[in-house]
C-alpha cells in the first residue's frame, strides 16, 4: 500500500543524513518531496534520486537562520506543492565540548540552527497548516532533548528548548485538527559526528547503540500516519529516558560513563584561558 502518494512533504537539513533518508523513504510512496538545505549541489542530487524511487523532488536553498529565507521556502513549497502535508524541520548541527571550553562562535551556532532556525520553519509552517485545518510538523530534537550528557551541554540545552517548544505548539495547534510530533533519535551515524562537527569517532562507539539514517527515516515515516507525541530510536533512547525521568542520578552516571572514553576524530587541545588572572585568595 502507497500511503504518501501524492502527499506533498517539506524538509529541513535534507541534504544528508536523517534528513535525506526520510526524502528517499517517503519517495518511494510517490510522494512529492522538497528538500531544503544551504548546499545547493547536495540537494540537487537527493532530487534526482527522489525522481529516480518514483517521487517528485524539488529543492530550495536556504539558511534556516534568516527568517526572510524560511518564508521565501514555503511560498515555493506552496507553488510547487499545491499545498504542505507534512514538514519535517530537521535542520541542526552541535558541538561536544564542555561549557568552558566551548566557543562563543559555536555557542552562537548552536542556538541559531537548533532553536532559532527550528522556531522560524514551525511558525512559517503553522501559518499554513492553520489555514489548511490540516498538517503535520515534525521537530527533531534528540534523546539530548529528553536526557543530561555531559560535555554536550550547549546542545542539551538546544535540544531541550525543541522539546518544549514542541509540547506547547501541540496544544497551540491542536484545536486546527494539527498533528504535531518531536523526533528523539539517539546516535545516528551521520556527517553529524565529522571532524568539524561533534568531532566524534563514531566507529568507536557500541554498535548496538548507534542506528542508521534509515531506520530513524522509517520510524518518522510510521509517525506521519499517528498522533505520535514522541518518536523515539533506537529502543535505547527509549529506556534512557523512562530512566531518567525516575532515576536521574542513575542516568546521569550511565551517561557519564558513556562519553568518558569517547574517541575525538581529532583530539582536543588543551584549554587555556588568557584573559583570567591567579586568584590570591584561591591560591593562598
Amino acid at each position: 500500500m502507497i500511503k504518501l502518494k501524492d502527499k506533498s512533504i517539506l524538509i529541513t537539513g535534507g541534504s544528508s543524513g536523517i534528513g535525506k533518508a526520510v526524502a528517499l523513504r517517503c519517495a518511494k510512496d510517490g510522494a512529492k518531496v522538497l528538500v531544503a538545505a544551504r548546499d545547493e549541489e547536495k540537494l540537487s542530487k537527493v532530487v534526482d534520486e527522489i525522481n529516480s524511487l518514483g517521487g517528485k523532488g524539488f529543492y530550495f536553498k536556504v539558511d534556516v537562520t534568516q527568517p526572510d529565507q524560511v518564508k521565501k521556502m514555503f511560498e515555493n513549497a506552496i507553488e510547487n506543492l499545491g499545498c504542505v502535508d507534512v514538514v519535517f524541520n530537521n535542520a541542526g548541527l552541535g558541538f561536544v565540548k564542555r561549557i568552558y571550553e566551548i566557543t562563543d562562535d559555536e555557542i552562537a551556532k548552536t542556538i541559531d540552527v537548533n532553536v532559532k532556525g527550528e522556531i522560524y520553519v514551525a511558525k512559517y509552517a503553522s501559518q499554513i497548516f492553520k489555514e489548511q485545518k490540516n498538517g503535520h510538523l515534525i521537530n527533531t530534537s534528540s534523546l539530548a532533548g529528553l536526557i543530561t550528557i555531559p560535555q554536550w551541554s550547549v546542545y542539551v540545552a538546544s535540544k531541550w528548548a525543541i522539546t518544549g517548544l514542541t509540547d506547547a505548539i501541540r496544544q497551540e495547534l491542536k484545536p486546527f485538527g494539527i498533528k504535531v510530533s518531536s523526533l528523539h533519535p539517539g546516535a545516528v551515524n551521520t556527517a553529524f559526528f565529522s571532524k568539524d562537527k561533534a568531532n566524534i569517532d563514531i566507529s568507536q562507539m557500541d554498535s548496538s547503540q548507534v542506528v542508521t539514517p534509515e531506520i530513524v527515516a522509517e520510524a518518522v515515516y510510521k509517525a506521519i500516519f499517528t498522533n505520535t507525541r514522541k518518536i523515539l530510536v533506537p529502543s535505547m533512547s527509549k529506556s534512557y529516558s523512562f530512566l531518567y525521568k525516575f532515576m536521574p542520578e542513575l542516568t546521569e552516571k550511565m551517561m557519564e560513563n558513556l562519553v568518558k572514553d569517547v574517541a575525538y576524530e581529532d583530539e582536543p587541545e588543551e584549554s587555556s584561558f588568557g584573559y583570567v588572572k591567579p586568584c590570591p585568595r584561591c591560591s593562598a
